[in-house]
């Protein structure tokens, strides 16, 4: 009966002795311990999480970036649109200065034809009445320098006489019969010669047209 008492107290003995090591999660197998895969488990959590949280870093500059670039996009655009609206200005602006600058140049040029005028009706007058030639050269002289002024104007006298009538640069004051070979509506007679400055007219040419 002793012996059967030691062989159960020596079975009871190895049981116990093969269970300690798992209480102390030391033993050469201890991965495979219940207590080693909960560390296993959360250093996997604590990766996870980490991994979680870069993406959700990641995620929020990739959201800044685009609403830099798209910020970007509109301040150029807004750019783009002064730049465009200050050209348009200054164009407008050249624009009105040239017209500003030929109108008033018209309107100086439109007082000065009386004298014009009045030069052409003394050359005309001269002539008729055989005066001294130095007198005609000099009225001539003058009036050539007179129309070598409004040339730098870029002013210009209206054809007339011959022409077609053109309502856009001939005023007619009167019709007259037409002489032989002369073609109705064209201009028989100029009253009063017209000038214009580029496609501005100054003064129309008074005229009588054939009919």
């Amino acid at each position: 009966m002793n012996d059967k008492m030691e062989m159960k107290e020596s079975v009871v003995n190895e049981e116990y002795q093969e269970q300690e090591p798992q209480e102390g999660c030391c033993s050469e197998n201890e991965q495979f311990h219940p207590c080693c895969c909960e560390k296993e488990k959360e250093e996997e959590e604590s990766a996870h999480q980490c991994d979680c949280k870069e993406n959700s870093e990641l995620e929020n500059l990739k959201e800044q970036l685009a609403e830099a670039e798209a910020k970007q996009d509109e301040y150029l655009k807004a750019a783009q649109r002064l730049q465009a609206d200050f050209e348009n200005y200054k164009r407008r602006n050249r624009n009105a200065l040239a017209e500003s600058y030929e109108t008033a140049t018209a309107d100086v040029v439109e007082a000065f034809l009386p004298v014009l005028d009045n030069l052409d009706r003394a050359i005309e007058s001269i002539s008729e009445a055989g005066a001294d030639d130095s007198i005609l050269k000099g009225i001539e002289m003058v009036r050539r320098q007179f129309l070598d002024t409004l040339a730098k104007l870029n002013v210009e006298e209206i054809e007339a006489m011959g022409k077609p009538f053109d309502p856009e640069l001939h005023n007619a004051v009167g019709q007259v019969e037409a002489e032989d070979g002369q073609e109705e509506n064209t201009v028989a007679l100029v009253l009063q010669k017209g000038y214009r400055m580029g496609e501005r007219v100054i003064r129309y040419s008074m005229v009588q047209v054939a009919r």
